[in-house]
């Protein structure tokens, strides 16, 4: 491993909030929350290595919130899972989980590239309480299945779902990608206004989606170029697929591409 090294002293007893602790921040001064105190990063975690613009947690855990949260530049590397909150509200760098998250991963993020290898829980990439949008920006990749409301009021980037996706996926969707491999669930793109939904299947679609036919969309070219993370997901030759509009009922003018293979 290079860079700075945080290995756990022990299993946590209560929730660790870890805001603040980013590549280049002063993490042997830095407190952060747990358990409702605050208290020295240093307590609760060994520091080592040589300062660099990457942050490696030896150690995960589902009770490890706002991993990366608000991360600008650099690389942060999960050796297991994370709690609530991963990557929220980035905008910038790079953020790798080899394991899973929890709710409300990638929620408001602007910029960046966010990777979980497993499961994440509810409304990735969503808006979190009191916050008007959701994502606005950069590419979240999921190895797993997420929970209800992935992508609920999207604005902007690019989500690639690998297995399924909960219930209500992308709930009043403004802009954006999301993309699912596996089963979608109920209502999906409920209220959405724009935006591109890349599935599998139509099943689970809302009942305010229009079927339009099979076409060729050249724009498919376009979208596998600038990004790897839907080359790998449509194939670097797919043009044709069956679309969908909606959400009529709320007067959206938002798409579902399905994909046969």
């Amino acid at each position: 491993m290079s860079g700075i090294v945080l290995t756990p002293r022990g299993a946590f007893e209560a929730r660790v909030d870890l805001t603040g602790a980013l590549p280049g921040a002063d993490l042997a001064s830095l407190k952060i929350g747990y358990g409702g105190q605050r208290v020295a990063l240093v307590e609760l975690f060994e520091i080592s290595g040589a300062a660099s613009g990457r942050l490696t947690l030896a150690g995960g855990g589902a009770e490890l919130d706002n991993v990366a949260a608000g991360l600008a530049e650099g690389e942060v590397v999960v050796e297991g899972d994370v709690g609530a909150r991963l990557a929220q509200g980035a905008t910038g760098g790079v953020v790798l989980v080899k394991g899973s998250a929890g709710d409300y991963a990638a929620s408001e993020l602007a910029g960046g590239k966010v990777t979980v290898e497993g499961d994440v829980g509810e409304r990735l990439g969503a808006a979190s309480a009191g916050a008007r949008r959701g994502m606005s920006g950069g590419v979240v990749t999921v190895g797993g299945s997420a929970g209800v409301r992935a992508a609920e009021r999207q604005r902007g980037g690019v989500i690639v779902v690998k297995g399924a996706a909960g219930e209500g996926a992308a709930t009043d969707m403004i802009a954006g990608t999301l993309a699912v491999g596996g089963a979608l669930g109920a209502k999906a793109g409920r209220g959405m206004k724009r935006g591109t939904l890349l599935l599998r299947s139509p099943e689970g679609l809302a009942a305010g989606f229009a079927d339009a036919g099979e076409h060729d969309f050249v724009m498919l070219r376009v979208l596998v170029r600038r990004s790897a993370e839907l080359a790998a997901f449509l194939g670097a030759d797919a043009t044709r697929a069956r679309r969908f509009a909606g959400d009529l009922n709320a007067g959206g003018q938002g798409e579902a591409l399905v994909f046969s293979r």
